[in-house]
């Protein structure tokens, strides 16, 4: 009884042992956080439709500076009908005409002026979309980091209980009375329970993976990229550094998302211009020069010639440019309203993810330093118990199931950190985030 005893002890120390090591000398994942993002920018296709979106609205702001096309006119004119002769009555021409409408004030210098200004809203655009998709890919690469160490810590855990079970089973036959059979069902029963764990973590893992790969088309990001050999370390532990108000309002007002209500409140100043120059007459030009034939003498006639100047003036309609230009003072305004509720959001997720951060530091250091040495040393404990006769199987199992439990808690700490981490670089994007 003492040798098996022994042999217990021996046999978990050395299958602890081995997992370590196999813990270390597993290999390094293909698929890093870093290509990751990169690939999946890359392959945006929001990306180039949003970039022949900038091209086509300079396109029309060049044609918006250009004058309206001329109108052309020919005509038969003071034609007589009772004897169709041309040259019967002296006014009887053929006239050839073109008119020119000229736009109010600087019409078409401001339309072109306001796409070029919504031209430029688009790289603001592309940026925010970099970010956000940097945002969500990490998110998926670390659900799948997650599920990936899951499945190490749940496999490392169901090794453990195996090999309980085998020594159980060798060791304590039924002749040993019905508390060895209940060890032996009970050890059974743990295992299925990890095997659904497993299961369950799995299907999590593939999830996270089969959503990544939407986003990385041309890499070969398939499940076994990340199930096969888990991913070399976790992600750097970083804290941000605390920002005053004065310094993170700054360094926020460079978000793209509010860089682009300032681009959009330009494009609502030129909307204003324009519907200013409604107070400005529209002018018309128009040339015609009419071709007279010989008189019936055959006396030659002098051909006409004719220019007007036409003016369109609104001076029973300025009510109206008065409510135009009103709108667009309106739409102006509520932009900058907009801008300010946006950086009132931005201040206060920021600061949330600040306190978020710091409850997270906390509970990192308590698994660290207290709950995880303390549950190891009673797993250890309650093994050293029962291979000396000393204590049951029950409270085994539930050491080392509360030790698992307590890693998986310190892993999702972990990454959860990462995951604010990323948040915080979001809300930062267009800056260079500093941490200690």
């Amino acid at each position: 009884m003492f040798a098996l005893r022994n042999l217990f002890i021996v046999c978990i120390a050395l299958l602890l042992l081995s997992v370590t090591t196999n813990r270390t000398l597993a290999a390094a994942g293909r698929l890093t956080l870093d290509e990751a993002v990169q690939q999946a920018i890359a392959n945006d296709p929001w990306l180039i439709a949003n970039q022949q979106n900038e091209a086509a609205i300079l396109a029309r702001s060049v044609a918006a500076e250009v004058l309206p096309d001329p109108r052309f006119n020919v005509g038969l004119m003071n034609f007589p009908t009772d004897t169709f002769d041309y040259a019967q009555e002296p006014m009887t021409q053929i006239s050839f005409g073109v008119s020119q409408m000229l736009p109010r004030g600087d019409t078409l210098a401001l339309n072109s002026q306001r796409l070029r200004l919504q031209s430029h809203q688009m790289p603001l655009l592309r940026e925010d979309r970099k970010a956000r998709v940097g945002l969500m890919v990490t998110q998926l690469w670390l659900d799948a980091l997650k599920a990936s160490h899951s499945i190490r810590l749940i496999e490392e855990n169901r090794i453990l209980f195996e090999q309980l079970s085998d020594i159980v089973s060798s060791g304590y036959s039924s002749t040993f009375g019905q508390t060895r059979q209940l060890d032996l069902v009970r050890a059974q029963v743990e295992l299925d329970q990890l095997d659904e764990r497993l299961t369950e973590v799995q299907q999590q893992q593939a999830r996270a993976v089969q959503q990544l790969d939407e986003w990385l088309a041309d890499m070969p990001s398939d499940v076994s990229m990340l199930t096969s050999t888990p991913v070399r370390s976790m992600p750097e532990w970083s804290t941000p550094i605390v920002l005053s108000q004065d310094d993170l309002t700054q360094r926020l007002l460079q978000h793209p998302s509010l860089r682009l209500i300032d681009q959009m409140t330009k494009v609502a100043q030129s909307e204003i211009h324009i519907a200013e120059q409604q107070y400005e007459p529209e002018w018309g030009l128009n040339v015609s020069y009419g071709f007279r034939g010989d008189d019936a003498r055959g006396t030659d006639r002098p051909d006409l010639l004719s220019v007007g100047v036409s003016v369109d003036m609104p001076i029973f309609s300025s009510k109206r440019q008065d409510s135009q230009v009103q709108a667009e003072t309106y739409e102006k305004e509520s932009l900058r309203t907009e801008r300010l509720l946006k950086l009132r959001s931005l201040l206060a997720n920021y600061r949330t993810l600040e306190a978020e951060l710091q409850r997270l530091d906390q509970r990192r250091e308590l698994y660290r330093e207290k709950l995880l040495p303390g549950l190891q040393q009673s797993a250890e404990a309650a093994i050293n118990a029962y291979a000396v006769d000393d204590g049951n199987f029950a409270d085994v199992v539930q050491a080392r199931i509360g030790e698992l439990n307590a890693k998986l808690s310190l892993l999702s700490i972990e990454l959860e950190h990462s995951r604010k981490i990323a948040e915080m670089d979001y809300l930062l994007v267009g800056n260079q985030r500093g941490t200690k």
